[in-house]
């Protein structure tokens, strides 16, 4: 918050007001561990985005962000010992500690790529969040690699702006919109590049923190709701296997579907449930394909996903074998 704070105060906006509406002060906001709820943060960014007229608020402020604003996530960051490893630790600190929130660099394809999705499909817009974020990336990334240092590509879920040059000059590369998720794509080379602040008994020592701080301020959460929760993670990304969930719980895949039997419900039915409030939530978005919402909830294609919303419609969806990889009918 502070950057953002920042922002209002120099443009003379009537910050106390705005922060009134949200049921905070300047007290609240002068502690670094005061926890906020996520979609508050979202909110109240979007709206000092259209206070200030600056469509781009949140694109700047990342690009201007200081390494020392994020904590022991920054630390732990510039205390790594490579790019790769960097941004992986950051992920996880920061995943862990905002909620509704997904992270993390993959490496399965040909050009590796760090994505950031807010998975919670009802909060909405948030266009000024994840500009933030994939801007402040950027921006940490060449703190390692230099101001010289270019994404390969970088890809938005929203709808593209009537302005580009903005983005053109901020990223340096082709950026696309109404994408799948939200991603900054790299070159291999990028991921060794050594960091030379690295210290790897700082690192260790701010991850505890991290750890410390998450263990704190944590919600216990249901069964249930931790399967919905890697559910929604998952859902656009990869393909939701029982036996994964399971392990991510520290279960084994017969005590999973066992106590969820008990509460009523199964992984193959929570799946369902999410897919249908995410399309219900996304089918609201301007400018997002049908191709897009498909893939957004996992699906192949559209075709695949008409056919779930006619099963979902006349309620008597085929059931799916929840232990091994999701079909392409359900």
């Amino acid at each position: 918050m502070g950057p953002l704070i920042r922002a209002l105060d120099a443009a003379g906006a009537d910050t106390e007001s705005l922060l009134t509406r949200y049921r905070l002060n300047r007290r609240m906001l002068s502690d670094p561990y005061e926890i906020l709820p996520v979609i508050t943060y979202i909110e109240i960014f979007e709206e000092a985005a259209a206070l200030l007229s600056e469509p781009t608020l949140g694109l700047r402020l990342g690009r201007d962000l200081h390494l020392s604003e994020l904590g022991p996530a920054g630390l732990v960051f510039t205390s790594s010992s490579t790019l790769k490893v960097a941004m992986r630790k950051f992920s996880r600190a920061i995943e862990s500690w905002q909620g509704s929130t997904s992270m993390d660099l993959l490496l399965k394809h040909d050009a590796p790529s760090w994505f950031y999705q807010i998975s919670d499909a009802s909060i909405w817009p948030r266009a000024q969040d994840t500009e933030f974020s994939l801007s402040a990336m950027c921006n940490m990334i060449r703190l390692v690699r230099g101001p010289n240092w270019n994404p390969v590509e970088v890809q938005f879920e929203h709808a593209p702006p009537s302005d580009l040059k903005p983005y053109s000059r901020m990223f340096r590369c082709p950026v696309r919109f109404s994408q799948q998720t939200n991603a900054v794509l790299l070159s291999s080379k990028d991921l060794d590049a050594q960091i030379k602040s690295a210290d790897i008994h700082m690192a260790a020592m701010m991850e505890r923190h991290a750890a410390d701080l998450i263990a704190r301020e944590a919600i216990p959460h249901s069964l249930v709701e931790q399967v919905r929760d890697l559910v929604a993670r998952r859902l656009s990304r990869e393909k939701l296997i029982v036996g994964d969930i399971a392990k991510d719980l520290g279960l084994s895949q017969r005590s999973l579907q066992r106590h969820l039997a008990d509460a009523g419900t199964s992984v193959r039915d929570i799946v369902r449930e999410v897919r249908k409030e995410s399309v219900e939530t996304l089918s609201a978005k301007d400018g997002m394909s049908r191709a897009a919402l498909a893939r957004a909830v996992g699906y192949a294609d559209s075709s695949v996903l008409w056919r779930a919303t006619q099963n979902w419609a006349s309620d008597n969806e085929p059931a799916a074998d929840p232990s091994g990889p999701a079909k392409k009918r359900e």
